[in-house]
């Protein structure tokens, strides 16, 4: 794939950077968060997968993705659109709608159109006891079958602390003035993946999500120890 020739639309993309610099500064009267340098990535699409604890992982990867100065398209249950409050923010910060198997179908398509995509590949908000040992759930193996098909470099991301600002379950986050959440991310850039199998890619993507989870988790415990 020649990632030079990728480009998505000039104007799509300023809209987007523009609702990721709202989002970053509404989030940062509720949250103190760290994100890192931004990935050194070639020019053109790449594949950003996620760890996925709390609906705030997408709030955080937009602050993230502001920082970087990445105009980064998040995958999404099409359900989450649907919910008052976050369901428009989705839509505003250029979310993909998907439903199960179409989901690599889709994320294909955008990256042809010249967008990276990011992708929780645990495939929904995980509970703590399915994360509580190395900090990762258990990963679906469609994430490494998109790296070995595209060819497309892949970063790993690792988000901590959403989970006490937005719990699974809630419906709204943590709000209290008094009290910004520490939140963290932390990535790593695997380049291009190669393998025998799906499985085989997806496992070294699971690797790398859990040293970035557990580098993540440190950052924002050392926040709130400085607080």
């Amino acid at each position: 794939m020649d990632q030079m020739a990728l480009q998505p639309d000039p104007a799509e993309q300023a809209s987007l950077i523009s609702t990721l610099r709202f989002v970053n500064t509404v989030m940062g009267a509720f949250v103190r968060s760290e994100s890192g340098p931004p990935p050194d990535v070639p020019v053109g699409p790449a594949i950003y997968a996620a760890n996925h604890r709390s609906l705030a992982d997408l709030l955080l990867a937009a602050i993230a993705f502001h920082s970087w100065g990445r105009p980064i398209r998040p995958l999404v249950a099409s359900a989450y659109f649907r919910k008052p409050g976050i369901g428009p923010v989705l839509g505003r910060l250029r979310c993909i709608p998907v439903d199960g198997s179409e989901a690599l179908e889709l994320a294909a398509a955008e990256i042809e159109a010249g967008w990276s995509v990011a992708i929780m590949p645990e495939g929904r908000v995980v509970p703590v006891e399915e994360w509580s040992v190395d900090g990762v759930g258990q990963l679906r193996s469609g994430v490494g079958r998109l790296a070995l098909e595209t060819g497309l470099p892949v970063v790993a991301i690792g988000a901590s602390g959403t989970e006490a600002f937005w719990p699974r379950g809630s419906t709204v986050p943590r709000i209290r003035p008094w009290r910004r959440y520490p939140l963290a991310l932390r990535h790593e850039v695997l380049g291009v993946i190669t393998g025998d199998s799906p499985r085989e890619a997806t496992d070294v993507v699971r690797a790398a999500l859990v040293r970035c989870v557990d580098r993540a988790d440190t950052a924002t415990e050392m926040m709130r120890r400085r607080r």
